[in-house]
């Protein structure tokens, strides 16, 4: 009886929280706001497209040693891979999580109409910030003259494919889906600080990154709230597996891209552009990564500490 007590207790908080931040939406949400209008955004062609501190080899000797030209037509590029890599984190990755819980909501839920509106809000948002990087990238494109990059081998959405066909069951195919999608969105908030901080760069692209960060906030405080109600109906071996990727994809997700780096440098000619590449690790900083995925996994109760093998 006590347990059941605590459960509704448990269910009635995350109820509520996700009705706040679904009252929130409809006030914050980009969607239901005015629409960033490219066409009178002032273009100031001395302004850098992207923070030059995100770029995996600012320190590299080559990349100090280049033309401003040089540099100006890497940033712009920059701007073009980050907006790509949202593209297909937001289609093929955090879309069919969301679909997947609107279409077949866990039994775990207890309020299974909040848990489907928060994410249809969610699939809404991720919809319109995926308009928001077409249009913001071919903005940049079409203002520097620029041939857009074609690149579509993301390592996040490659590794993602492949663990989903190595799975054999569909409690692991629909876990790490969802592992994924909760995971990305908690850490593409702590990267799109960054940019949506930095008033150095072009004016569009700082109030393109700054209105996507408002939403990912929300969406990050939406999975792991969700994330709560869908670790009650798992077995212990089910908690361990949904663990076990959430961190996996933190070291994915902080890929440096190089694939994409070289493609770009090749494409303008960078000079010594295979030295960048080859002195240039695939990692990122990880560490500024780590401590928000794993804040989730200590608030949802799955890390080492907590699970106990009880079934």
């Amino acid at each position: 009886m006590e347990n059941n007590c605590e459960n509704n207790l448990h269910s009635d908080s995350v109820a509520n929280m996700l009705k706040k931040l679904s009252s929130l939406w409809k006030h914050r949400a980009a969607i239901n706001n005015e629409q960033l209008d490219y066409e009178s955004s002032y273009f100031d062609p001395l302004k850098k497209d992207f923070s030059e501190d995100l770029l995996p080899f600012s320190k590299h000797g080559a990349w100090q040693e280049a033309s401003d030209e040089m540099k100006s037509k890497t940033l712009s590029y920059a701007w073009g891979i980050y907006n790509l890599k949202t593209i297909y984190i937001e289609c093929d990755i955090v879309t069919p999580a969301c679909e997947d819980i609107i279409k077949a909501p866990s039994s775990a839920f207890e309020d299974k109409m909040i848990v489907q509106e928060v994410m249809s809000e969610a699939l809404l948002d991720e919809a319109l910030h995926t308009r928001m990087s077409i249009s913001a990238c071919n903005y940049i494109y079409t203002m520097r003259n620029l041939e857009p990059l074609n690149f579509s081998d993301f390592n996040l959405v490659q590794w993602r494919r492949r663990i989903i066909s190595e799975c054999t069951s569909e409690w692991e195919r629909r876990l790490t889906r969802f592992a994924i999608a909760c995971a990305s969105e908690t850490l593409i908030t702590d990267y799109l600080k960054v940019m949506s901080e930095d008033t150095s760069i072009q004016n569009i692209c700082h109030e393109v990154t700054k209105a996507h960060a408002i939403d990912e906030w929300s969406h990050s405080s939406v999975f792991s709230y969700v994330a709560l109600d869908v670790v009650k109906s798992l077995n212990t071996k089910e908690k361990i597996y949904l663990r076990d990727t959430l961190r996996k994809t933190i070291d994915v997700f902080a890929s440096n891209e190089l694939g994409a780096w070289e493609t770009v440098l090749k494409l303008i000619n960078f000079p010594n552009y295979k030295d960048i590449i080859a002195d240039t690790g695939d990692n990122n900083e990880i560490s500024i990564y780590v401590e928000s995925v794993e804040a989730i996994i200590d608030r949802i109760g799955i890390n080492e500490n907590k699970i106990y093998v009880s079934r």
